[in-house]
């Protein structure tokens, strides 16, 4: 199948589970403050730039890049050969960043997802002010308890975003997760609710331009909409 079959058949997916979210939120009787769109971040770690090119024809406008040398790679070659379309195909940084990596990652990234320490968005801001800008930043929490996972504790994201918060050279623009690696479905879920509640908390404190709640890949990205994801991140699904 090509990549705009696949977008077809992920965008159904979506629609069915914007379904279900609204029958979930009834339930419980909340309001889904993440609204009631989402956006594709498609995760393009394993393909090259020609893909993301033929990805962004087929309506893709957003990619997730985990590694920022990666990324630069992607962004020049796209620079090169269509310099046009960069002015609606935007970079995420959703992997995990180093500090010696933040120069790079402001230059090339519409937003970074995975903020997960003071010492990364004080890195992060300090760039942007140098470069007199702003960036728009998720805070990575873990949800899953799992070891290998990279993100900030809840408790320490709370004091995270109050420091995000006061520094120049970042906006504060929700939350980012990854659940559990598990065909539970109830697990898979009780992560996307930490993530959810954690961002309603964030959402109701700072409001503004706090709105994005990133989370799902291709295995799990249905459930994460369900659960309130307006970002997505699947990758093997469309590519």
């Amino acid at each position: 199948m090509s990549i705009a079959d696949n977008l077809s058949y992920v965008n159904q997916k979506i629609g069915a589970a914007l379904e279900k979210r609204r029958a979930r939120f009834l339930t419980l009787g909340r309001e889904c403050l993440s609204g009631s769109g989402v956006m594709i971040a498609a995760a393009s770690k394993y393909v090259d730039a020609p893909a993301i090119i033929e990805a962004y024809d087929a309506g893709i406008r957003v990619f997730g890049e985990n590694k920022v040398r990666d990324l630069k790679a992607k962004y020049e070659f796209i620079s090169s050969a269509r310099p046009e379309i960069l002015s609606e195909l935007k970079f995420h940084t959703i992997g995990h960043l180093q500090t010696n990596k933040v120069r790079d990652a402001v230059e090339y990234s519409a937003m970074i997802q995975s903020v997960d320490s003071v010492k990364l968005a004080r890195k992060i801001s300090e760039q942007c002010e140098k470069n007199s800008s702003r960036m728009d930043v998720l805070i990575e929490i873990k949800t899953s308890g799992e070891e290998t996972k990279t993100g900030i504790e809840i408790d320490g994201a709370r004091e995270l975003a109050e420091e995000i918060s006061s520094l120049g050279g970042l906006n504060l623009a929700g939350v980012m997760t990854m659940a559990i690696f598990s065909d539970d479905a109830a697990a898979v879920g009780e992560c996307f609710m930490k993530a959810f509640d954690f961002f309603e908390e964030l959402k109701k404190k700072y409001g503004g331009r706090c709105e994005y709640l990133s989370m799902g890949m291709s295995d799990d990205f249905e459930l994460a909409v369900e659960y309130g994801a307006n970002i997505i991140r699947p990758g093997r699904v469309l590519f």
